[in-house]
């Protein structure tokens, strides 16, 4: 009797080790992503008045290397301190031409030109095809200008591709 108690305590114990190796292979395993974005905005305040507001860059992501950027947004209207809450989507494309798109949403103070927000990854093509991740953003763009607002963005987080 005894046999047999241990027989089956080792293989439900063998079980709950194959079981739990399935549930941690399911798991995503992510890396640091982090990009460094130069870019101009068509006109950062279209994302209210005419949305939504486009913009075109370059960066060097990790990754990726060296990407083209394009991304758009639309803003809400102001809260009471004059932040602009906003939201939108970027895509980047490696030299290769795969592709890695993320929504963001975040606030714009037109004050001081800067910007804070969260991103999530949405789509990719080849290797980023299904990549998953998120992380924060910090952006500063020049709104002293009419058009062709240049913007600097660092991007900090997490991706599993």
């Amino acid at each position: 009797m005894t046999n047999r108690k241990s027989a089956g305590l080792l293989a439900l114990a063998l079980v709950a080790c194959c079981l739990a190796g399935q549930v941690s292979a399911k798991e995503p395993k992510y890396q640091p992503f982090k990009s460094r974005v130069e870019a101009v905005w068509d006109n950062i305040f279209n994302g209210l008045l005419a949305p939504p507001a486009n913009f075109v860059g370059i960066s060097q992501t990790t990754h990726m290397g060296r990407t083209a950027q394009q991304g758009t947004l639309v803003l809400g209207p102001p809260n009471e301190v004059f932040i602009f809450p906003g939201e939108g989507s970027v895509t980047l494309t490696a030299a290769n031409g795969e592709t890695l798109t993320f929504k963001y949403v975040g606030f714009l103070s037109p004050l001081t030109g800067e910007g804070i927000g969260t991103f999530k990854f949405t789509s990719g093509t080849g290797r980023f095809a299904n990549a998953k991740g998120d992380g924060t953003f910090y952006a500063l763009i020049d709104t002293s200008l009419p058009a062709n607002q240049p913007m600097i963005v660092t991007l900090d987080g997490r991706i599993s591709y």
